[in-house]
């Protein structure tokens, strides 16, 4: 049986809803260097979701939901090759998207970020679904990678504070592993020496969200170093993250349903 909602039949939806994760992918659709194509984001969340539903079906059925490729990116306008969402706007649709599962019989919700710039979005959207909303759902939010973190870095895979970094190593690998054929090699050979350092973000401020107005417009558009890439550790990484994605769902079919009174 297929784990994507939008290939589901409306018989086949109410049927599994009352027992399943619904998982709403959000993504974005932004610059990513200028070796790496605009729907990174939107591909690697997205891939994540569906390998990892489908690695957790032995536990509990996962549908996922047409992903939402528009994300807040208004940091990377100075690129071009940006759409971006107002943070309302993004709020709204994710609010509406995960108010239309609860309706539709779901009970537990996962909003799985695969953009770091609607990380605090998404949380503040989740609690409030529940503790405002009074939305009967036990909801979660979570970017990819940080339920992956631990164990790629014992891995060895990837140091903690290059996870995931943007346009980078970590995302370049995943890509190429993934769709080489997004991936601009003669651009990508000519980011050797450009990195974040030079616009003094390279620094470890692990677990806080930092905004300098105007330092993504300084930089290269991406953090790392791209021309370290390898499909190889990109297919390695993945493994390690759908593995732990996976683990994450058959832990949070676990958690109490939503209690009413």
């Amino acid at each position: 049986m297929t784990v994507l909602f939008h290939e589901m039949t409306r018989e086949q939806i109410n049927a599994v809803a009352p027992r399943a994760i619904a998982v709403l992918p959000t993504a974005a659709t932004e610059q990513h260097g200028p070796h790496l194509a605009v729907g990174t984001d939107t591909l690697l969340v997205t891939t994540v979701a569906e390998r990892a539903a489908r690695a957790a079906a032995d536990t509990v059925p996962v549908v996922i939901t047409p992903p939402l490729p528009f994300g807040s990116s208004h940091h990377h306008y100075a690129f071009g090759a940006t759409l971006s969402l107002t943070s309302e706007v993004f709020s709204g649709v994710v609010r509406d998207v995960l108010a239309g599962l609860v309706r539709d019989g779901f009970r537990h919700l996962v909003v799985l970020n695969g953009h770091g710039g609607n990380k605090d979005l998404i949380g503040a959207v989740s609690q409030d679904l529940v503790n405002r909303q009074g939305e009967p759902a036990t909801v979660a939010s979570a970017n990819y990678w940080d339920l992956a973190r631990p164990a790629l870095a014992e891995a060895g895979l990837m140091p903690g504070g290059r996870i995931p970094g943007h346009a980078g190593q970590f995302e370049t690998s995943a890509v190429l592993a993934l769709r080489a054929d997004m991936v601009d090699e003669e651009a990508r050979g000519q980011t050797q020496d450009q990195s974040r350092a030079s616009i003094g973000l390279d620094v470890d401020l692990t677990g806080a969200v930092v905004q300098t107005y105007g330092a993504w417009a300084r930089s290269a558009g991406h953090t790392d170093n791209p021309a370290a890439a390898s499909a190889e550790l990109g297919q390695q990484m993945l493994q390690v993250i759908v593995e732990q994605v996976a683990r994450f769902f058959r832990e949070f079919s676990r958690t109490p349903g939503p209690v009413v009174d």
